[in-house]
């Protein structure tokens, strides 16, 4: 079924190949060329009128997303560490800034060929990360570190991170 608008198009379209062919053999063109060059405008102009109605065929451009390090990561991590008004005690970090952690930790430990949930790195990960990193680290462990703790062990972390010149020169 074609839209109402369509029809309209169309009769449109024939009165302006029509308009075309009568100017044509005005101007001297002889009849049959004048009717054939009514005729391609009218299609021309049928084709580009129906086109023109058709619905928008582009993709859709997805919203970006979030960038590892970028300004909102910080600043949830920001405070997941001061989260206060989940029940947490007075210095002590919150469960999402705990798992922030175990992520990062499972990423620089995995670098040296030590995975953080394999029981027989046990040894590997106290002794890259100290006696009190698996309690914390732990998956399921529910520990809720203090801050200080938090802050001296994701500096041991950062300690293991590969160092990237990004400096030019």
């Amino acid at each position: 079924m074609t839209p109402p608008r369509a029809g309209r198009r169309i009769a449109g379209c024939g009165a302006l190949g029509l308009i075309v062919g009568v100017a044509a053999w005005v101007l001297g063109m002889d009849a049959p060329h004048a009717i054939g060059a009514g005729a391609v405008v009218a299609a021309l102009a049928g084709v580009l009128a129906l086109v023109g109605a058709q619905g928008e065929v582009s993709w859709a451009v997805p919203a970006p997303g979030p960038r590892p390090g970028a300004r909102r990561d910080v600043v949830q991590l920001g405070w997941s560490i001061a989260a206060r008004s989940r029940g947490l005690r007075a210095g002590h970090v919150s469960p999402d800034a705990v798992r922030r952690l175990r992520a990062l930790a499972t990423e620089c430990l995995a670098l040296r060929g030590v995975a953080l949930d394999d029981p027989a790195s046990a040894a590997e990960v106290a002794r890259l990360l100290g006696d009190d990193a698996l309690p914390i680290l732990r998956r399921g462990s529910g520990e809720s570190p203090s801050t200080a703790a938090y802050a001296s062990l994701l500096a041991r972390i950062e300690a293991l991170a590969p160092v990237t010149d990004h400096g030019g020169g």
